[in-house]
Formats: C-alpha cells, sequence, structure tokens
C-alpha cells in the first residue's frame, strides 16, 4: 500500500481548514462590501476555498486509485485505518465544497448589506 501519509492526512485536513478561512475572511471582508467597494474579494475568497477542497478530494481519491492498485503486504488494521482515511478524506472534501458553495450564495445573490 503505497500511501503517503503527507498526501492521506492533506486530503482529510485540506476541505476543513479551507472551509474554515474562507468562513472567517467572509466575515472580515463583509464590512469592505457594505461599504461599496465591491463583493470582488468575497468571491475569490469563495472560489479559492472551492477549488482547495476540491483539491482535497482529488488527493485523497488519487490515494484511492494507488491503494487499489496495490498491496504491500502490511497488517489488515493499518491497511484498514489507511483506506478509512482515504474514504473520510472524499467525504470530508465533498462535504465542505458543498457547504462552502452553500455559503456562497449569499455573495453572488444578494447586494452589499443585506
Amino acid at each position: 500500500m503505497k500511501a503517503s501519509k503527507a498526501m492521506l492526512w492533506a486530503g482529510l485536513v485540506l476541505a476543513p481548514v479551507a472551509w474554515f478561512v474562507s468562513l472567517e475572511a467572509n466575515f472580515a471582508l463583509a464590512p469592505l462590501a457594505c461599504a461599496g467597494r465591491g463583493k470582488g474579494p468575497l468571491y475569490a475568497v469563495s472560489i479559492v476555498s472551492f477549488l482547495l477542497a476540491v483539491l482535497g478530494g482529488s488527493l485523497s481519491w488519487v490515494q484511492h486509485v494507488r491503494v487499489a492498485e496495490q498491496d504491500d503486504g502490511r497488517p489488515i488494521e493499518i491497511q484498514a485505518r489507511v483506506r478509512g482515511m482515504i474514504i473520510a478524506g472524499i467525504g470530508l472534501s465533498a462535504l465542505f465544497a458543498c457547504v462552502i458553495l452553500a455559503q456562497a450564495i449569499p455573495n453572488f445573490m444578494m447586494a452589499g448589506c443585506e
């Protein structure tokens, strides 16, 4: 099983961290949009965060493909743990990508201070 520990953890953690940064950045940038300076930074934060969440899922998917193709003779417990991290990374990435999209909807649909 040729799963890299760094890629396993990156696939698992990247999407939740992207969501958290997106949430905090949107709160920090909201006064700018309310002051009439445009909502471009809010759009950029949402798009970049969504892409990071998708990247986390992609990293987990790549690990899934690698693990499915190879078996290096590790104990069953370690193989199960690695597969669990991969599945959790894919699921969390999909979930947080949806959450980031849901939080971006008001930025696209509403004016500055609503």
